[in-house]
C-alpha cells in the first residue's frame, strides 16, 4: 500500500509518501509527480514514511527528478531517507549520472 499526501506552503508544493514505492504503485507514482511538477513551483518530497522501494520505484523517482531539471524546476528530497531507499538504490548501483551531475539536489547525492 502507497499513502500519498499533497501539502501547498505558499509556492512550495510537498509530497509525503508512506508505505511501498513498488511496481504496483509505479503509474500512480508517475501521475502525483507528474501532477505536482506541472502545478507550480519548487517541490519538496519527504519519504521518510517508505517502507519498501523496488527497482520501479527508484526509477520513477529518477525520471520525476529529471523531468523536474528538464523543466527548471526545483525538486528535492527533505528529511532523511527511510533505510529501504538507500538499500534499494545501492544494490540498483544508482549513482548521480553525467545527466544530473552538475545539479545538487540529484536523490542519489542526498544524505
Amino acid at each position: 500500500m502507497l499513502k500519498i499526501m499533497i501539502e501547498q506552503t505558499g509556492s512550495t508544493g510537498s509530497l509525503v509518501l508512506e508505505g511501498e514505492m513498488i511496481i504496483e504503485h509505479a503509474k500512480e507514482m508517475k501521475k502525483t509527480f507528474l501532477d505536482a511538477l506541472e502545478s507550480g513551483g519548487p517541490l519538496n518530497l519527504d519519504l521518510e514514511g517508505v517502507s519498501k522501494v523496488d527497482m520501479f520505484g527508484l526509477q520513477v523517482l529518477c525520471a520525476a527528478h529529471l523531468s523536474a531539471l528538464k523543466s527548471g524546476k526545483a525538486m528535492s528530497l527533505i528529511g532523511k531517507q527511510p533505510e529501504a531507499l538507500r538499500n534499494a538504490a545501492a544494490m540498483a548501483g544508482y549513482g548521480c549520472t553525467t545527466t544530473c551531475s552538475a545539479d545538487k539536489t540529484c536523490p542519489w547525492n542526498a544524505k
